[in-house]
């Protein structure tokens, strides 16, 4: 088995292919969609971490979790909504705990940004602060 296909057999893989394929896709999505996925977001971290809290408490832990996890998450509301990747021939991957600590590595992350820049000749990276979904 090749790198790549011991690569899609591990976690990190699937969370670092969601984050550098969301943060690539988000600057493509119209201001509806930014809402459409924003209220998503919102509910599918509700639904993960506690179903009980209001939607804005939900939104204001989700404006203060890691990037990754938010990436991840918005990932997971895509997916529910029905948007693609910003590349056709790419996929969002499923993951079960967007906020495992494993759910990203700097070595995966690194491999997945080099597999999509051989792909596509596009360079991905992840930004350096959370999300402020306040702004969108």
């Amino acid at each position: 088995m090749g790198l790549i296909g011991r690569l899609f057999g591990i976690p990190s893989f699937a969370g670092s292919t969601n984050a550098l394929l969301v943060e690539l896709t988000l600057p493509t999505l119209s201001d509806p969609q930014r809402a459409e996925l924003k209220a998503r977001a919102v509910e599918v971290f509700r639904k993960i971490r506690s179903p009980d809290i209001s939607a804005e408490a939900a939104l204001a832990d989700l404006n203060h979790v890691s990037r990754i996890t938010q990436l991840n998450i918005l990932a997971l509301a895509m997916k529910e909504l029905g948007y693609k990747p910003v590349f056709s021939t790419e996929r969002l991957r499923k993951v079960q705990d967007p906020f495992a600590p494993d759910l990203v590595d700097e070595h995966t992350l690194r491999a997945v940004a080099r597999r999509l820049k051989w792909a596509h000749g596009i360079e991905a990276h992840i930004g350096e602060e959370p999300i402020s979904f306040d702004s969108w």
